[in-house]
């Protein structure tokens, strides 16, 4: 249950990355090469930068789908031994 979770939250928590394949965004706009996005209360980042962390935050969401699809079929086969374990009393 806990690969489950776990899974889903990492899969949710870099979604916007994992959804937005090779599109560069800040806040929500788009980016083109040379350009700059800067927070508020946040160091500003190149076109570059943000590439890398949005790619390394899409490798994280694999990673999260990965793990929740573990937990799914450690659910399934713990029911499935269950129910063999019960059929043999």
């Amino acid at each position: 249950m806990a690969l489950l979770i776990v899974g889903m939250a990492t899969f949710f928590i870099n979604a916007e990355a994992f959804m937005n394949g090779d599109a560069v965004e800040c806040d929500g706009r788009p980016m083109r090469p040379g350009q700059w996005c800067a927070r508020v209360g946040d160091e500003s980042r190149s076109y570059d930068e943000e590439k890398k962390n949005e790619a390394s935050g899409e490798l994280i969401g694999y990673a999260g789908v990965g793990l929740g699809t573990l937990g799914v079929v450690v659910l399934i086969s713990n029911a499935i031994a269950a129910r063999r374990g019960n059929q043999r009393r």
